[in-house]
Order: structure tokens, then C-alpha cells, then sequence
């Protein structure tokens, strides 16, 4: 499964140079069916080469996003029942309500 990038609400298509280094601001919609490990979000798939940081906040639920930079992709958490301080989404959830706002920069 993979994630779909759109442009966030009264965003325009936003990307800009702060320096030499370039800047992205995307919404990720995830699918039906969360991928253990979290689903690839590649330097590419953002337009860069490399990636310096990549910033996400989940717009409307109670998931955590994290950015995983050695695998490159966004892995969802969730309070579990187990007392342990955040679990992963369970494999082939649906997780397709989940948006997250991603700001990337990189070259």
C-alpha cells in the first residue's frame, strides 16, 4: 500500500530555498490497510535527493506519526492496553481517516 500526497487545505502547491536547502509542505493520507513498519515516504516521492528533516503532525486523529529516517517512512502509534508508552498500529488496519501534515526540507 502507499500513501497519497495532496497539497494541505488553503496551501498552495508550497516549496521554497531557505538557503541552498529546499523546503515541502504535503498532507499524507494513508490507506486501508497500514503496513507493519509504517508505509514509504521517500526523498524522492518528496523531490529532493536527501533529506535533512522531516516534521509531521497528525491533523485528525489519536495517532502519533513518526518519521523513520533509516527505512524511510511514516510508522502510526497508538496508547495500547499494555502499559507500554506507545505501540505500533497493528498490520492491515485501517488507517485511511488518518491524515498527517508533513514538512520536509532537504536538497
Amino acid at each position: 500500500m502507499a500513501l497519497t500526497l495532496t497539497v494541505p487545505g488553503n496551501a498552495s502547491d508550497v516549496a521554497g530555498v531557505p538557503g541552498n536547502n529546499k523546503y515541502v509542505i504535503k498532507t499524507a493520507t494513508f490507506d486501508a490497510s497500514y503496513a507493519t513498519g509504517g508505509e514509504e515516504l521517500t526523498a524522492t516521492t518528496l523531490g529532493f535527493e536527501s533529506l535533512h528533516i522531516v516534521l509531521l503532525s497528525v491533523e485528525n486523529s489519536g495517532y502519533v506519526a513518526q518519521y523513520d529516517y533509516t527505512n524511510s517512512k511514516i510508522a502510526l502509534y497508538e496508547a495500547g492496553a499494555d502499559a507500554a508508552i506507545l505501540d505500533e498500529v497493528d498490520s492491515a488496519t485501517d488507517v485511511s481517516a488518518v491524515v498527517v501534515r508533513v514538512l520536509a526540507f532537504g536538497r
